[in-house]
């Protein structure tokens, strides 16, 4: 059973009230993201998400988000969760840099191609609200790029270059793919053999195939 408090006169289930206010938070989110697929993030409006959303009133959405540009940001970064939450386990998962790097692909082309909507979303809401590759996305690639050289697992290569290389590829793919222009899966393999070979050290026979291959 959640904690009580006393407010007003009456007893409140705390932990009642957060599941509460977490789902509709995550339902305007969803029904934002969803209007930023369609109409891009310029057609975003509260009334919209309203509709979408299928709840009584804007003042709603202004209580939990304030403005438009805050709901942007926030539906951004609620994409930006739901990805590392479905990418996480599956890189995890990997016990070389040359796998991780592979399912950190195969992950992200795979989360987005679950739902075309969110794959649209963020890329209108990237625009809108970023300027460019996350810094903190590059510095962990720059990372794992670190680690791999470190083990001689990679060969020696110019690591910053390497993951605005990488990330870059996958983010114009991203915009082809959510115009339907594609396959995912298919476009994450061409990717991950690529940059697999881009990083590997002189492989040869097995050790060519890409990682996490089959």
């Amino acid at each position: 059973m959640g904690n009580i408090v006393t407010h007003a006169g009456k007893i409140v289930n705390v932990a009642t009230n957060a599941e509460a206010t977490a789902a509709r938070r995550a339902q305007i989110l969803d029904a934002a993201i969803r209007v930023i697929a369609r109409e891009g993030a310029h057609g975003l409006s509260f009334a919209k998400v309203k509709d979408e959303a299928g709840i009584s009133s804007t003042r709603l959405v202004s209580y939990h988000f304030g403005t438009r540009d805050a709901l942007l940001v926030e539906a951004l970064h609620h994409v930006l969760g739901q990805a590392a939450a479905f990418m996480g386990p599956r890189i995890a998962a990997e016990s070389t840099i040359r796998g991780k790097i592979a399912a950190y692909v195969r992950s992200n082309f795979a989360f987005l191609a679950r739902d075309v909507d969110y794959a649209r979303a963020v890329v209108a809401l990237a625009n809108a609200v970023a300027a460019g590759p996350d810094s903190n996305t590059l510095a962990l690639l720059e990372d794992g790029f670190r680690a791999g050289q470190a083990t001689g697992e990679l060969r020696d290569f110019d690591v910053t270059v390497m993951a605005i290389g990488l990330r870059g590829a996958m983010d114009a793919n991203i915009v082809s793919l959510a115009a339907g222009s594609a396959d995912w899966a298919s476009a994450a393999e061409e990717i991950v053999t690529i940059f697999d070979r881009a990083i590997a050290t002189q492989p040869q026979g097995d050790e060519a195939r890409p990682a996490g291959a089959g």
